[in-house]
């Protein structure tokens, strides 16, 4: 009879942690729903006409599809700068109805352009963009908004899976958030979030070897739009320095100035060739990808502190940047002592989707194809 009440006293525990994670499982479920209903009537369709070379006569048209969304009352979107930038007209469809935009800026770098509606829907929401939001735990969820092919805005969920400052050889301009979310067929540009419906940040590219993507952080956009709408474009900061790397050594400082640009902000405030980073307005420099993230928060013509090692002496040096010179480098030299062969890095393609044909406002002739961007 003893044995029996055991039986009995473990199915019923059995029974209760079954119920517990079923009500867990509920839970999770209820608060994806209600993320994704706080947020969908923020997200937008947008299409980008492109005038390509005449065939027989005849202009043709090039269509780009992607994913935005409201970050203002006064209509103003973010999307990506691949669909956007350079196209001959850009409009956004808003619960089926196509409302005409005009640009206010765009950055190719990150791939981040704003633009601004025109005609306002009569009811929209806007996402809000908290630059103290807490940098995302590796494992944590993650949710888009999007809209895929010809769909209304749809959920879909994954994980964040990286903290990525570069890709094989690529630098990236500031830290990327990679998730395992697809951002393939007119999903580039989506909102993600955390499951407290946080804005963590936008897709701005796809990883298409992991079916994953990457994720500009919230605090990397605040200050992309910060600049667009001020200016229309980002002012990048200048201190006249390149950098390069010691590999094979075990030093803490492995980054140093390769070079100094003479006269220039660097120069200026006392840096030299050879200084080893420590480092820029507070980041600490490890290895020569810490630098363009560094870099990219600081602001032109504002006073930033550079920390080095020089022999056996830390120093400090306070200097002015300087607006950015264009195809003026940051990361340019590398000095390797060990080489080892590398091999080829996935590959990372903008999330560019063909559209065999969609509705467009009248001006623009909707019947032809878009080419897949490379």
């Amino acid at each position: 009879m003893l044995r029996f009440g055991w039986i009995a006293l473990l199915l019923a525990a059995a029974s209760v942690h079954v119920c517990a994670g079923s009500a867990d499982a509920l839970a999770l479920q209820q608060r994806l729903i209600d993320v994704f209903e706080q947020n969908k009537d923020a997200v937008v369709r947008v299409k980008a006409a492109y005038r390509g070379p005449d065939e027989g006569g005849k202009a043709q048209v090039m269509l780009r599809v992607g994913t935005g969304f409201f970050i203002s009352r006064e209509g103003h979107v973010l999307v990506s700068a691949s669909r956007a930038a350079g196209a001959d007209r850009v409009w956004v469809e808003y619960k089926g109805k196509p409302y005409a935009t005009e640009s206010v800026g765009h950055d190719r770098l990150t791939n981040v352009s704003v633009l601004r509606v025109l005609e306002l829907p009569a009811d929209f929401s806007i996402i809000s963009m908290d630059s103290n939001v807490t940098q995302p735990r590796l494992g944590a969820i993650a949710i888009a908004i999007a809209c895929p092919l010809d769909f209304e805005p749809s959920p879909s969920m994954g994980l964040v899976t990286g903290m990525d400052k570069k890709l094989g050889n690529k630098v990236f301009p500031t830290e990327y958030i990679r998730t395992s979310i697809s951002v393939d067929a007119g999903q580039g540009g989506c909102p993600i979030l955390d499951m407290n419906g946080q804005f963590l940040g936008m897709s701005v590219a796809s990883i298409t070897e992991l079916n994953a993507s990457y994720c500009l952080p919230v605090a990397a956009l605040v200050r992309v739009r910060d600049d667009l709408l001020f200016s229309g474009h980002i002012i990048h900061s200048w201190m006249g320095f390149e950098v390069g790397e010691l590999l094979g050594t075990d030093s803490e400082n492995a980054v140093y100035l390769s070079s100094v640009v003479e006269g220039a902000p660097a120069d200026q405030a006392g840096l030299m060739k050879g200084d080893h980073l420590v480092s820029i307005a507070g980041h600490a420099i490890h290895n020569v990808s810490d630098v363009p993230g560094a870099v990219f928060f600081t602001r032109a013509n504002q006073f930033t502190s550079i920390t080095v090692k020089r022999g056996d002496d830390l120093l400090e040096f306070s200097l002015k940047t300087l607006p950015r010179p264009e195809q003026m480098p940051i990361v340019e030299a590398m000095e390797v002592e060990s080489q080892e062969p590398v091999e080829p890095p996935p590959v990372v393609e903008e999330a560019v989707t063909p559209v065999d044909e969609a509705k467009a406002p009248a001006a623009v002739d909707d019947s032809k194809k878009a080419p897949r961007r490379t």
